[in-house]
């Protein structure tokens, strides 16, 4: 039986560390958007079309 002062099973870890990584991502992904809302309110977009191969 487990007891206070054992390690959590691996899944708890993994499963932790998965949402810490998602977390980041998320945080990331967020700054990038605010960069673009604060360029396009300033007038710093780009017109040019997007390369599709």
């Amino acid at each position: 039986m487990p007891t206070m002062n054992s390690k959590p099973p691996e899944a708890c870890r993994r499963l932790y560390r998965g949402k810490t990584v998602e977390r980041q991502k998320l945080g990331k992904l967020r700054r990038a958007i605010l960069v673009g809302v604060d360029n396009g309110k300033n007038g710093r977009l780009d017109d040019r079309p997007i390369a599709t191969s």
